[in-house]
């Protein structure tokens, strides 16, 4: 009775009431919790709140989350903005881990985590732009600096990154020399999208956002724009909607049906949790007042996206051009606007269909596999979702055929012909072991000569 007085006590408590430079932000398991000087609170709706004190003793001022490539990470590490200090949140308990101090140097770093360690890259501080690479190790609790080879990528703040753990290859672009408060205006924005071979240590461009940054100077709406570096992709908002960017493979998905009035009303998107899907956004977020607010992805990206190509092109010559031009001019009475599903989204969306088609053991195998993309899930894991007396060798025969099974009836279901949904490799720490992962694909919304079918039937 004692325990459930004091929870229900606990409730009664909302967000701090305090500036959003004296408390950090941070996603943890199926929360987001807020780290104050002598609390902590806790909030699965951005509504009610669970808080507790602590005795940390660890000052809070400007600390700032490092977003995980991990799909659910068991710790997040904080950093001070400007950089250098390094705290680390594990098991509901913050920890200082480096030996370090508050640089000032790195304000609008790009920075990104994967297992014990963080990679940040760029900023601006002291009157210096910074170009350089330098990473945080736990292990022997220092900064250091990655030496890249000539000819050197260029010095950029606020940058877009994504980190390519299988092939050990940093992506980054979009990025300004304009800092303020991770507000930019599109017209100031560098075009540059590289790639930072860590094998190598080397830099190549690999592709531009001349294109996109030309679209979105031609809204009139378009003002500035905010960057999130914490969703499964990099992203751009504001209110002319939504932008994901698959550095990698060097795509941008414009998000049609985002939801344009709920960011309007939320002017800035705080975290993103990899557990539940779900974004926690804020209004008027660096006063005492801040409202808060948790809306799901699909909620808040939609369904339908389009895609547009960021690779650097090799050049055509002249008489080339003159030839697509006339061509394409000739067939745009016959095009229709192309947009795309993302393969998981597809199946999420089908995901009722395809429920009363599989075993209950299959479709939670499939169901396993989709929470866990963009990252790959290893067999062992799906294996355990067997009776228990069954052999290893039985387990393996069993999952092979259910991941056919699941293959055909996923087909079948949304539409996707003679092209298998799974991609299968080998593990990268364990050879032996397989991992598996919903393709990083799209499905085709419209046909490509619908006028041209329509006025034949």
């Amino acid at each position: 009775m004692k325990t459930l007085t004091l929870y229900l006590f606990s409730l009664l408590w909302g967000p701090p009431n305090l500036p959003a430079s004296e408390y950090a932000l941070l996603p943890y398991e199926n929360t987001f919790v807020f780290i104050t000087e002598d609390s902590i609170y806790s909030s699965r709706n951005g509504d009610d709140f669970v808080s507790r004190a602590h005795n940390f003793g660890i000052e809070m001022y400007r600390m700032v989350d490092v977003p995980d490539v991990q799909k659910n990470p068991r710790r997040v590490y904080l950093t001070s903005a400007g950089g250098g200090l390094v705290y680390k949140f594990q098991n509901d308990t913050l920890t200082r881990v480096d030996q370090s101090y508050r640089w000032m140097s790195r304000f609008g770093d790009a920075k990104i985590s994967f297992k014990d360690s963080i990679l940040n890259y760029g900023g601006y501080g002291e009157y210096t732009y910074n170009n350089s690479l330098i990473f945080f190790s736990e292990e022997f609790r220092e900064w250091g600096v990655i030496p890249i080879n000539k000819p050197e990528p260029p010095d950029l703040v606020d940058a877009l990154i994504q980190w390519d753990t299988l092939s050990n290859n940093l992506y980054l672009g979009f990025g300004t020399k304009d800092y303020f408060l991770n507000r930019k205006e599109v017209k100031n924005t560098s075009a540059a999208l590289f790639r930072l071979d860590l094998n190598t240590l080397s830099y190549n461009p690999v592709g531009s956002f001349k294109s996109i940054i030309e679209l979105l100077n031609k809204q009139e709406s378009l003002s500035t724009y905010r960057r999130f570096n914490k969703y499964k992709l990099p992203m751009i908002y504001g209110k002319f909607g939504i932008w994901t960017f698959d550095l990698k493979r060097q795509k941008a998905y414009h998000h049609k049906n985002a939801d344009i009035h709920r960011l309007t009303q939320y002017d800035e998107i705080l975290l993103f949790n990899k557990v539940t899907d779900q974004f926690l956004m804020a209004n008027e977020r660096q006063t005492s007042s801040a409202i808060f607010h948790v809306v799901n992805a699909v909620d808040l990206l939609g369904l339908e996206y389009e895609e547009y190509d960021l690779s650097l092109s090799e050049g055509f010559p002249g008489w080339a051009y003159v030839l697509i031009g006339a061509s394409l001019f000739l067939l745009i009475p016959l095009f229709r606007t192309r947009t795309f599903v993302g393969l998981d989204q597809a199946i999420i969306k089908e995901e009722r269909k395809i429920q009363q088609q599989l075993s209950s053991e299959d479709f939670f195998i499939l169901k396993r596999i989709v929470e866990a993309f963009p990252e790959y899930v290893e067999y062992p894991e799906l294996q355990n979702s067997y009776e228990k007396d069954l052999s290893y060798e039985s387990r393996i025969k069993k999952l092979r055929a259910s991941i056919k099974e699941i293959d055909e009836v996923v087909q079948k279901t949304i539409g996707r012909k003679r092209s298998s949904i799974f991609e299968i490799e080998k593990g990268r720490e364990d050879k032996r072991v397989k991992v598996i992962r919903i393709k990083d694909d799209s499905l085709k919304k419209t046909d490509f000569f619908g006028r041209l079918r329509r006025g034949s039937k």
